[in-house]
């Protein structure tokens, strides 16, 4: 008897031997991701993520592939939303152990995209303090790059979003120019599906170093009363002003004046004002801080 089982034992071994070597064609489902396409910008309203295919391989492959997970990623094309199962030949072969051939029911896969809303912000330096060592200073206005950043979401959520700015920061010590690779605030993160096209920006600042220089000035009347003479004391003006290295040798012009109907309210004492300079001069002060004027009739 023993021996009747022990025949009948290897004839079954041998039996599931050469059925398991034999190929044979499988169904098996193949898990599928689209990918390639902007997450950003587009929403995903369906998309395929199932391969059923048929596949031609041995009994023992087949039964070590029903134990595995089989996942493949496809690349959606920039001017479709459909990938034909037949370009993915390859990619098939290569994630399924042992296959000899393979085929699908399904001729292609298909992503449907919908485009998110957007809106542009021009994103603000309202929390970004700027510190320069001493006689160095902006010359010119910082720029931000990009200046405008887009957040893509439902326009009823992006309407709720009233500003872009730039993280809180301190930039300390600064003594020439550079540009400076800062956050933005994560504004996004508050409300569902809203993405922005960029999270940080870059700051560039112009900087160069200042020496104060005076300049002397006329002080002019403003809406003078051209019937009567008037004297003034002093006749001009001293303009403190910071003016870069690389000005000094420009003869800038500047306008200080006085109201000529302050003369009768104030009784002809009047504060010299600094009403015209140019962009690339930083003033500090006007002296003297009284000047007096006398009508001749």
């Amino acid at each position: 008897m023993k021996r009747f089982l022990v025949i009948l034992g290897v004839t079954a071994l041998v039996w599931l031997g050469v059925s398991m070597a034999e190929e044979g064609e499988y169904p098996m489902r193949v898990h599928v991701e689209m990918v390639g396409y902007d997450t950003v910008r587009y929403a995903v309203v369906s998309t395929d993520t199932v391969l059923p295919v048929k596949a031609t391989m041995s009994g023992f492959n087949a039964f070590v592939n029903s134990h595995r997970r089989h996942e493949l990623e496809v690349a959606v094309p920039e001017d479709g939303s459909a990938v034909a199962v037949s370009s993915l030949r390859k990619q098939l072969m290569h994630s399924i152990l042992g296959v000899k051939e393979v085929s699908s029911p399904v001729d292609s896969l298909r992503v449907v995209l919908a485009p998110r809303g957007q809106r542009a912000f021009k994103p603000r330096l309202d929390d970004v303090e700027f510190s320069f060592t001493e006689q160095h200073g902006l010359y010119g206005e910082p720029t931000v790059t990009p200046a405008e950043v887009i957040l893509y979401g439902p326009d009823e959520v992006l309407a709720q979003i009233d500003e872009l700015k730039v993280a809180a920061t301190n930039i300390r010590g600064i003594s020439e120019s550079g540009t400076y690779h800062l956050p933005l605030e994560p504004v996004w993160l508050q409300y569902a599906d809203v993405h922005p096209s960029c999270t940080e920006v870059t700051l560039t600042l112009p900087v160069e170093a200042y020496v104060e220089k005076t300049y002397t000035v006329p002080v002019t009347v403003l809406d003078a009363d051209t019937t009567v003479a008037l004297r003034l004391y002093p006749e001009n003006a001293r303009v403190r002003a910071w003016v870069a290295q690389r000005d000094l040798l420009r003869e800038p012009e500047f306008v200080v004046a006085v109201n000529y109907g302050d003369i009768f309210l104030h009784e002809g004492r009047l504060e010299p004002r600094l009403v015209e300079f140019p962009a690339y001069l930083r003033p500090r002060s006007v002296e003297p801080s009284v000047i007096q004027c006398v009508v001749i009739k």
